[in-house]
């Protein structure tokens, strides 16, 4: 399951890039929703805490999740904006309109339950 909604996202990140398409970038979200993923937004920026979606990937992936999260928001908003990325309270990664960035590149581990 984990790897077919791997392949969704991807897809649906493709098409993102190609143009913003609103409905592609609330499925993502909606997707990403349903692994987990929680966030809220603050002083204009997004506080994202990583579901389980995030444990058992690649760095590659993680990146992959970063930008599919990133380029929703901005395809929804209209405009790129500040976002943290978080798991178990630890900083993971940034995205800003200048770019995104990948901090956590350790090897994926898996959580119990989460």
């Amino acid at each position: 399951m984990k790897t077919v909604t791997a392949f969704l996202l991807a897809g649906l990140c493709a098409a993102q890039a190609i143009a913003c398409d609103k409905v592609d970038a609330a499925k993502v979200q909606a997707a990403l929703s349903e692994m987990g993923t929680q966030w809220s937004e603050r002083d204009g920026g997004v506080n994202l805490d990583w579901g389980r979606a995030w444990d058992g990937t690649a760095a590659s992936q993680r990146l992959g999740l970063l930008k599919a999260f990133a380029e929703g928001d901005a395809c929804l908003t209209g405009r790129a904006r500040e976002i943290s990325f978080y798991r178990h309270g630890k900083l993971v990664g940034r995205a800003s309109p200048g770019g995104i960035q990948l901090i956590d590149t350790s090897a994926p581990r898996r959580s119990p339950g989460c």
